[in-house]
């Protein structure tokens, strides 16, 4: 199970017992195993789901950004595949279809972040970046928009 947020701990801690999910047998002996009551560790599987959901958003999110960049290229040529969290590394990778085949581009998580919570001109643009020279397009790239 992740750690979550404090709010996620916050909710899961609230929720009536209605609301906790049912538990897998593995659950139930690893629960057993540890000594922790099962409705215990039924919060915590919770606040692993309300984790999930959260990033879930804040994927569909930077993904609708991805797809404005893409369309701003003029043409149906490019097009967003995929994006996967890749939290080990510490980044989001987005699989764009383009008239040259698929491409990757590797999105730390610092600029997804910046581009999901505050969307200012500058967080867009270094996103914009990294999308352009991703899929072979560097010549749209303004060289003083960060300046």
């Amino acid at each position: 199970m992740s750690g979550g947020t404090s709010e996620d701990w916050k909710r899961a801690m609230s929720a009536p017992e209605s609301e906790l999910p049912e538990l897998t047998e593995q659950q139930r002996k690893v629960a057993n195993g540890m000594g922790i009551p099962e409705d215990e560790y039924a919060r915590g599987v919770l606040v692993s789901r309300f984790g999930e959901q959260r990033q879930m958003e804040r994927g569909k999110r930077l993904g609708e950004h991805i797809d404005s960049i893409l369309h701003g290229l003029g043409s149906s040529y490019y097009t967003l595949e995929a994006l996967v969290r890749e939290g080990v590394k510490a980044r989001w990778v987005a699989r764009i279809t383009t008239p040259k085949g698929i491409k990757n581009v590797a999105i730390p998580f610092e600029v997804a972040d910046d581009v999901v919570d505050s969307a200012t001109v500058q967080d867009i643009e270094r996103l914009k970046q990294l999308v352009l020279r991703a899929v072979g397009r560097e010549e749209l790239i303004n060289p003083n928009a960060l300046t």
